[in-house]
């Protein structure tokens, strides 16, 4: 089990509109860093960074619609509650919940390297099982969903939220496992 980063400190996963999650970042954070708001805390957008086929480069969301906040306590919720964008707190249940450890230890493993993934370094085919090389995911096992050779793009599944979430990089490299062993 991954601990949170203070012993006293909660993650909670905020529903933003989509394309929204970015800028409500940048206008929430200031809030919750003020000497006036009831509790403190860290909102988090993650990103990724991706490579059209022309070259240029770009920062899109990893899990669009989600903004990760890190706290010790919800009284700040109601301040959050009032920025652009805002939907509700996952999931939706009667009493706000913390993600759960497996979604805590993934959301964490993306945090070591910051809020945006770099590109990574793969090599592989649709339905191979990859291991990443480098950045964020290095290390990580993965089935592959989809390819995309022409822009250098992979999608993968990871478990998030009690679903299945689709994650498209771009890529380098990756290395293919080899199953016949």
């Amino acid at each position: 089990m991954v601990e949170n980063q203070s012993p006293k400190k909660k993650f909670y996963c905020l529903y933003i509109k989509t394309g929204c999650e970015w800028n409500y970042v940048k206008e929430m954070q200031p809030v919750l860093d003020s000497p006036d708001t009831p509790c403190a805390g860290k909102l988090y957008c993650l990103g990724k960074q991706m490579r059209l086929k022309t070259g240029k480069e770009y920062i899109d969301t990893l899990f669009p619609s989600y903004v990760f906040w890190e706290t010790d306590s919800l009284d700040g919720l109601s301040l959050l509650q009032k920025g652009k964008g805002f939907v509700s707190l996952l999931p939706q249940t009667s009493e706000p919940q913390q993600l759960s450890d497996n979604d805590l230890e993934l959301i964490q493993s993306f945090l070591k390297y910051g809020d945006v993934m770099p590109i990574v370094h793969v090599d592989f085919d649709m339905n191979d099982k990859i291991q990443i090389l480098d950045g964020l995911f290095k290390g990580q096992e993965a089935l592959v969903k989809a390819v995309n050779l022409r822009n250098k793009r992979v999608n993968f599944e990871v478990e998030l939220m009690n679903g299945t979430r689709i994650i498209g990089l771009t890529y380098e490299v990756v290395k293919r496992i080899d199953t016949n062993k």
